[in-house]
């Protein structure tokens, strides 16, 4: 029984498909016209830590470009705004939610009742507003229980004290509890406290469904704002990411691939295996070349508008991947960066301060030409 309800829970998390940063950026325009640095104060907080803000800054661009290019949203004077048809779209993500969310505190508490797979009642956003009514709706929709209704502490207790006597003894119990008078409220809260992961007794039905909540979503802190960005947070990871850490040691593990050893002035400045070279290589023209290399710098730049510049490894990265049949090494690009920086067809940059947490993104990206270290591409807005 304990492997049927095991086998429960993992199905139930994976039933709603995870939200990309494509959609988020969608949605948080849709809410209302946003900034870049709107989208880096509401929505990088709902992907962290599984993407970090530098990385985000970067997801959000290509996102920005993909929207602009679908026509799901405009963009002018720096401000996002989403079409007829994006908000479209966006009313799509958000099922079952029914109301036009036109705030993004409505959007989130739509994407919660997405979730924990629930309906869009006035009961259950009431409910939503309690860290007791989210927590017991996370715990419904964990344990596989209807989630058209916010059951009552006392109701909710009562049912995991059955799991719990269920994973411990199996299904013969069931009956006798559900149509009989039940246990005692004290010792229901001592067999549902055997469901965290270190079985403990709670005082009270309220503190034992939120924290046991607080468990499962992945938080520590049991208040509300604390338990809704875990529950979001869940929603944006795949289901495979999740249950990765948790895979058997037994289990048999894939030996390495080989690769030839890269010669050792031509390091790849990231932690990917670089697409392999076509057998017939065509270098590009330098016009070709300087076109390449600033719109793929684009994306990843950083900086504010006149002054925003890209890390060369990172250029180097995207060249790499997204034109193999160049075959160029990374010695012929930045010797290809330095030749277009000294005919004036594209500007180099040097750092002017280093950074300890960018230090290995500095010592990849440098070209040294005439006793000048150069570690960035800038790029003109």
């Amino acid at each position: 029984m304990s492997a049927a309800i095991g086998q429960s829970e993992r199905k139930l998390k994976t039933q709603s498909l995870p939200l990309s940063v494509r959609d988020l950026v969608l949605l948080r325009v849709s809410a209302s016209t946003a900034t870049r640095a709107d989208l880096q104060r509401d929505v990088a907080p709902l992907l962290a830590p599984r993407i970090p803000g530098a990385e985000f800054r970067r997801s959000a661009e290509l996102a920005i470009s993909a929207l602009l290019g679908s026509q799901l949203i405009s963009e002018a004077k720096g401000r996002l705004t989403a079409s007829d048809k994006g908000q479209q779209v966006a009313e799509a993500l958000l099922a079952p939610a029914k109301s036009l969310c036109s705030t993004w505190r409505e959007v989130r508490t739509a994407l919660v009742m997405r979730a924990v797979q629930t309906n869009d009642t006035p009961a259950i956003r009431k409910a939503l507003q309690r860290v007791e009514g989210l927590a017991a709706l996370v715990l419904q929709h964990h344990f596989g229980k209807p989630t058209g209704r916010v059951q009552s502490p006392a109701d909710l207790r009562s049912d995991l004290a059955i799991i719990a006597l269920e994973r411990a003894f199996g299904n013969k119990i069931k009956t006798g509890l559900r149509k009989g008078a039940g246990l005692p409220a004290k010792p229901a809260r001592v067999l549902a406290g055997q469901l965290f992961k270190q079985p403990r007794e709670i005082a009270t039905d309220g503190k034992l469904i939120t924290h046991l909540a607080c468990e499962i979503a992945g938080t520590r802190d049991p208040s509300l704002d604390a338990l809704e960005l875990a529950v979001l947070r869940k929603l944006m990871t795949p289901a495979e990411l999740e249950e990765a850490p948790s895979r058997p040691r037994s289990e048999p593990q894939q030996r390495p691939s080989r690769h030839p050893p890269k010669p050792a002035n031509d390091r790849a400045p990231i932690d990917e295996v670089a697409p392999p070279t076509p057998l017939a290589s065509s270098p590009p023209d330098m016009p070709e070349f300087c076109h390449a290399v600033i719109d793929a710098a684009r994306p990843v730049a950083e900086g504010w508008p006149g002054n925003r510049k890209a890390f060369i490894s990172l250029v180097w990265k995207a060249i790499r991947n997204a034109r193999p049949d160049w075959g160029l090494s990374e010695i012929a690009f930045k010797g290809m960066l330095a030749e277009a920086h000294r005919s004036g067809r594209l500007e180099l940059a040097t750092a002017d301060l280093k950074d300890g947490r960018d230090l290995k993104s500095l010592e990849d990206s440098k070209i040294l030409y005439k006793n000048t270290v150069w570690h960035f591409v800038r790029v003109q807005d």
